[in-house]
Order: structure tokens, then C-alpha cells, then sequence
């Protein structure tokens, strides 16, 4: 795993990460300027309560709410666009470390879009069932860091090997060893919750995954074809 994402990371200059985490930034920034017009619209229709501490209160939770849905979205947000431009990654990644591969077949820009919305879908609904936990402290960190590295791990494994395999050979090659991908789903997802490094966490987590993956179907790096 660390091997992984050793690799992913001294593969950051590559121009495709640079161009992928460029236009997921220009997105994700899109997507929360509209859900905060939106917030802010929606909360201008709640009617005034008499007492002037109440409405004090209420705009005190709301804005302290929004502050956290923030906090902990904005990394998972981006982090399900990136889907979008996961073959530019995996591409790259592939064609660096495993020229000698078979090369994956690029899957459908709308397959792309559909898969990057149920995630995203899927990580938004998940975490608002467990929203009420985030407010707990210390508690709010191991349900972060336990749900989504499940989710992260699961999705983007899955993203990086269905270019290779139908969905039941994506599936048991996800369960082989599933530990390790769930550790991995943990780190990203801790890497996720600190400031800066959490814009290019999705771009390290993909590349490594694509590393994981090759490991499990037996694929012999470049380097090592090439001491043989």
C-alpha cells in the first residue's frame, strides 16, 4: 500500500494529474457557490420567530452547519469528480509504470458522468444520515474516517479496475485481500480532512489504486521488467 502510494506521489508533475485536478477544483468551486446561493435562498423563506435570541440561535446553528457540511464534503465532493477524468489518470499512470499491458478500454463519457454522480450521490446521502454524529467531538472523526474510507475504497477501486474487467471480476478481485484497500480508503480519507493536501488527495488516491489493482491481477512493473 505504501509502495503505492509512494509511487502515485512522485508522479505529481505529471501534466494529466495537473490538467485533472485544474478542472475538478473549476467544478467543485461551481457546484458549492450554487448550493450556498441555494442555502441562502432557501433560509431567507424561513419566517422570523418573535424572540430576537431565537432567530440568533437558528442562524447560528444554520451557519455552523453549513460550515461543517463544508468541511467535510468539499473533499469528497471533488473527490467524486475526479471520477470524471479517472482515465486521464489511469492512462497516465499505466502507461509509465505498465507499458507492457494491455491497454484498458475507456469507458463512455456518460457512463463516466453517471458513475461520478451515484458516488457522489452515495457519499452525500451517507454522511447526512450520520450528520448528527459530526457534531460529537472526537466521535465525529472515527465515523468520518470509517464510512468514507469504506466508500472511497470501494468506489475508486472499482473506477480503476471495470476499465479491465466486467463487474464480476472487478468484484472478486476488490474482496481479495479487502483489508489492505480499506486501510488504503482510511488514509485517503484522513489525507482528506487536512487543508491543501486534500486538493490533491483524490488525484494520489486514483494513481495508487490503479498500482493496487495491477498488483492483484499480477501485472510486473516497468522498472522490474526491465532488471529481468
Amino acid at each position: 500500500m505504501f509502495s503505492a502510494i509512494s509511487k502515485a506521489i512522485r508522479q505529481l508533475d505529471d501534466k494529466a494529474f495537473r490538467s485533472v485536478l485544474l478542472k475538478a477544483l473549476a467544478l467543485t468551486a461551481g457546484i458549492f457557490i450554487l448550493v450556498g446561493f441555494g442555502a441562502s435562498e432557501a433560509f431567507s423563506l424561513v419566517p422570523e420567530f418573535e424572540y430576537g435570541w431565537l432567530n440568533t440561535v437558528i442562524s447560528f446553528l444554520a451557519g455552523l452547519g453549513f460550515l461543517l457540511g463544508g468541511f467535510f464534503l468539499f473533499p469528497l465532493v471533488i473527490s467524486a469528480l475526479i471520477g470524471l477524468f479517472l482515465d486521464d489518470i489511469s492512462d497516465a499512470v499505466e502507461r509509465k509504470h505498465y507499458p507492457q499491458d494491455d491497454p484498458a478500454h475507456d469507458l463512455p463519457i456518460l457512463s463516466s458522468i453517471w458513475d461520478a454522480v451515484k458516488f457522489l450521490a452515495l457519499v452525500i446521502a451517507c454522511n447526512l444520515i450520520v450528520l448528527p454524529l459530526y457534531f460529537i467531538p472526537v466521535i465525529n472523526l472515527f465515523v468520518y474516517y470509517l464510512l468514507n474510507g469504506y466508500l472511497i475504497s470501494r468506489e475508486y477501486f472499482q473506477m480503476v479496475a471495470i476499465r479491465h474487467h466486467d463487474v464480476e471480476e472487478v468484484t472478486r478481485l476488490r474482496k481479495t485481500n479487502a483489508s489492505e484497500l480499506y486501510l488504503m480508503g482510511i488514509v485517503i480519507a484522513f489525507s482528506l480532512t487536512i487543508p491543501i493536501l486534500n486538493l490533491i488527495a483524490p488525484i494520489i488516491a486514483t494513481a495508487a489504486m490503479v498500482h493496487l489493482y495491477k498488483k492483484r491481477v499480477g501485472s510486473v512493473p516497468k522498472s522490474r521488467e526491465l532488471v529481468a
